[in-house]
């Protein structure tokens, strides 16, 4: 009888191990998911802003820009929005 309830006993662990170790890998992707789209909007700004220190004044004009917001849009860093 002692032994059935061992085994009973250690299962339990296992499935509480179990429960615990998912939570942490769920936990550890959304993290990565997080991290992963953060950095994709790092890259976009960063060639959108190369994209539009390449324009002349013609291409700027035509979509309501003048080179003073260009330049303040180029200065920034890439985390800056």
């Amino acid at each position: 009888m002692s032994t059935l309830k061992a085994k009973q006993f250690h299962l339990i662990d296992d499935m509480d191990i179990s429960a615990k170790t998912f939570a942490v890998i769920e936990r550890v992707e959304e993290f990565s998911n997080k991290t992963t789209d953060i950095v994709r909007t790092w890259v976009r700004r960063s060639n959108d802003r190369r994209s539009l220190a390449r324009m002349n004044e013609h291409m700027l004009k035509d979509i309501g820009l003048n080179p003073f917001e260009v330049n303040q849009e180029v200065g920034k860093y890439f985390w800056q929005k």
